[in-house]
């Protein structure tokens, strides 16, 4: 990991903590029943389950405990999924390189 760039990391959190804050009110209208009828935003109410993963999946303390456990969850997937694609952008910068 000496070649983590955290500024890619920082950019790829802050994209995911927005698309997963779309996500996560599109669900909630959703849930309410006021969500529009139109593909779009069916699609982002749909894409919550994902992001959310996998904190809210796989530990329930993440969901039953309240607002506060669940908004650290959502922010520990954003970190993880931030991480995992610079990570992925990395490699495949290196690939790229390689192969010139």
């Amino acid at each position: 990991m000496k070649n983590f760039k955290t500024k890619t990391f920082f950019f790829t959190t802050i994209v995911f903590g927005l698309l997963t804050f779309v996500t996560f009110i599109a669900f909630a209208a959703g849930d309410e029943s006021t969500l529009p009828a139109n593909i779009l935003a069916t699609t982002f109410a749909k894409l919550f389950y994902v992001f959310r993963f996998p904190t809210h999946s796989l530990f329930s303390y993440f969901y039953s405990n309240g607002w506060t456990p669940f908004l650290i969850g959502l922010t520990i997937n954003c970190l993880l999924y931030g991480a995992v694609t610079e990570r992925l952008i990395h490699f495949v910068k290196k690939i790229r390189t390689a192969d010139k």
